[in-house]
């Protein structure tokens, strides 16, 4: 069975993390996963973004860190906002690569290229940006079901769900098979295997590279671009509900700062 390398982390996150993945390994994975088929092309297919990583403008409501009703309350980025308007809730990740480059966490510059070069037909107007608490269900989905109105009304073809770490991971499973339910196709990217194996959400990439970093690193045009391309291309090729598939890339740039 594969398994997340977390030694890319601070020495007790390391063992916090372990010791949560040999807890899901114990565990049965979840089972009668919703899915819906992706029977366009992508150069045909209009894509929307839902962000689970504390995203919000300067000009927004921050979260305030509290799990309060608000923090369930998804932030709408509307496409072309500028780095200097964005900001961060790191609910349980190291937010210094983000802070430098939004593109490690929500890579939103990249999709706009893939757009460009006629990779994927549409980008959604409106990024969907979450907290990632997940705790009180309820709140969870009520937030939840006013973007699958909209996406439903803008006539979206496919859901992109990017977390960054445990708990962000772990909504974004949640929030997949609420949307897929709905018969929007979905497909999350996620730091961490073993969560994802046992909670099997419709569509899933796993790329091994630590948290708050799941494009990499600040700047890297290149490989940020190569992570999404990868990514989406789950729409197309998975055909089977809950199938994992294993990015390529390996992390090259040491350790991250504790948080």
């Amino acid at each position: 069975m594969r398994k997340t390398d977390f030694s890319f982390l601070p020495e007790r996150k390391q063992l916090l993390y372990e010791q949560m993945a040999r807890t899901y390994r114990t565990q049965e994975r979840q089972k009668n996963t919703p899915f819906s088929r992706f029977d366009m092309r992508l150069l045909e297919s209009k894509i929307a973004v839902v962000s689970i990583v504390g995203a919000y403008l300067a000009n927004q409501k921050p979260f305030s860190g509290k799990g309060s009703e608000d923090d369930y309350h998804h932030r709408p980025l509307t496409i072309g906002f500028k780095r200097e308007e964005v900001r961060f809730f790191p609910l349980d990740w190291e937010p210094s690569e983000a802070n430098e480059d939004f593109n490690v966490v929500l890579p939103i510059e990249r999709l706009v290229l893939l757009q460009k070069e006629g990779f994927i037909g549409k980008i959604h107007e409106t990024v969907y940006s979450f907290a990632g608490y997940n705790s009180n269900q309820r709140n969870l989905q009520r937030s939840t079901d006013k973007i699958i109105t909209e996406m439903k009304k803008a006539a979206v073809n496919g859901c992109l769900i990017l977390p960054c770490s445990a708990q962000t991971a772990e909504t974004a499973c949640i929030i997949a098979n609420q949307i897929e339910k709905k018969e929007i196709p979905t497909v999350v990217l996620t730091p961490f295997y073993e969560q994802v194996l046992i909670l099997a959400p419709p569509r899933s990439a796993f790329i091994n590279f630590p948290f708050g970093r799941t494009f990499g690193q600040a700047n890297h045009v290149t490989l940020q671009t190569a992570i999404l391309r990868d990514t989406l291309r789950l729409f197309e090729r998975v055909k089977t509900p809950a199938e994992i598939i294993n990015l390529s890339f390996v992390w090259t740039f040491g350790s991250i700062p504790n948080w």
